[in-house]
């Protein structure tokens, strides 16, 4: 089978996209898929001999008329050159082909009458009725999100974490404790390194909580893309606890899950509704999360986390003092956690991802 998958170029704002993208290069390796990426090939001027192909294509993503360009030309053009048997529009966008396509609904605001915030979005949402109607399957992550959708074949394929996520033994939290928090404890909160409203409230929450604890507990945040921009760097020069707030740019994966898993809580403000993976992420990790209540949150959360209903600093500051003051409140959500993501399996999910597009 020769599968396509679309991306937008230099675009961070599609964590669902990304991630089932990860997901299917993973389980298609196992089953000798050959990846490729369509301009390597183009450049080489060599199609891939192999039957099985799992071909990514980048479209340039700049503009209206380019994004008309590719979907509604370009390409059909490239599907019908390749042999694609099947198509993964990852953007919410249906390409103008025959070829069965697999719709992803990375996010609700697609759906909704609010104006999305990104130019591929914006792009969706105006044709989302089109979209629909022409996919073969829909994909999204969260019963929420399909009760939205007014079609059937909407199936939810949940966000999972790698197995490289997992909670750490008190004597390998104390060496990551030595390495990037001054032998401290620290709360942890993953965050887009453009985003200073998220910022400037994480910040004002943690003012909050070392206002009132008088505590040597720090801030570690790490950037959702490759690293924070200097606009975050000098909100943080002016900070009374700079000295407490740490911005890790250069931690690999394998250090990434390390770090997660040595914080004494996870601190979450979602971007949207479909900001779930670092939440799954920390839970797996028997990590307790504080953040922001939205409803798909509360679907992959339930009971295990503290979900502030009403977007308050203010809120949040008072559930971390809550949090740190209550230890037998934090052992059971750490414990709550760690069952609750029993039901979030990686492998699982990559199943439903084969199954859907008809893979052995």
């Amino acid at each position: 089978m020769r599968i396509a998958i679309i991306h937008h170029s230099e675009d961070t704002s599609n964590d669902y996209g990304a991630f089932i993208s990860s997901l299917l290069q993973n389980v298609l390796a196992e089953k000798k898929y050959v990846a490729a990426d369509y301009h390597q090939v183009l450049r080489e001027k060599s199609l891939p001999g192999s039957a099985d192909l799992l071909l990514h294509i980048v479209i340039p993503a700049s503009g209206k008329w380019g994004l008309n360009h590719w979907y509604k030309r370009k390409l059909p053009r490239i599907f019908k050159n390749m042999k694609i048997d099947v198509i993964i529009c990852s953007y919410g966008i249906c390409t103008l082909s025959n070829i069965p396509q697999i719709l992803i609904i990375p996010d609700t605001s697609l759906l909704l009458s609010d104006k999305p915030a990104f130019l591929w979005q914006q792009y969706a949402a105006r044709r989302i009725k089109k979209n629909l109607d022409a996919a073969k399957n829909i994909i999204t992550y969260s019963q929420q999100s399909k009760q939205i959708i007014p079609q059937q074949k909407t199936v939810v394929i949940p966000y999972t974490a790698k197995d490289l996520f997992q909670p750490l033994e008190w004597h390998d939290k104390l060496y990551i404790k030595s390495r990037f928090a001054e032998n401290k404890e620290f709360f942890i909160s993953i965050i887009p390194d453009n985003n200073e409203k998220i910022f400037v409230e994480l910040l004002k929450a943690f003012s909050k909580f070392k206002k009132s604890q008088q505590s040597s507990m720090q801030l570690l945040l790490l950037p959702k893309e490759d690293s924070f921009t200097r606009r975050i760097d000098n909100k943080l020069d002016t900070y009374k606890y700079r000295n407490d707030v740490k911005l890790i740019n250069d931690a690999d994966e394998k250090e990434t899950a390390q770090i997660i898993a040595s914080a004494y809580a996870y601190l979450h403000i979602p971007e949207n509704d479909a900001d779930l993976l670092p939440v799954v992420i920390a839970m797996k990790s028997a990590l307790p999360v504080v953040g922001y209540y939205t409803d798909s949150m509360y679907e992959y959360c339930g009971d295990t986390a503290i979900l502030i209903k009403e977007q308050s600093f203010d809120l949040l500051g008072e559930e971390l003092i809550r949090i740190y003051k209550d230890e037998s409140l934090r052992t059971k959500l750490c414990e709550l956690a760690v069952s609750k993501t029993a039901s979030y399996q990686q492998a699982e999910t990559a199943d439903q991802v084969c199954k859907i597009l008809d893979i052995p």
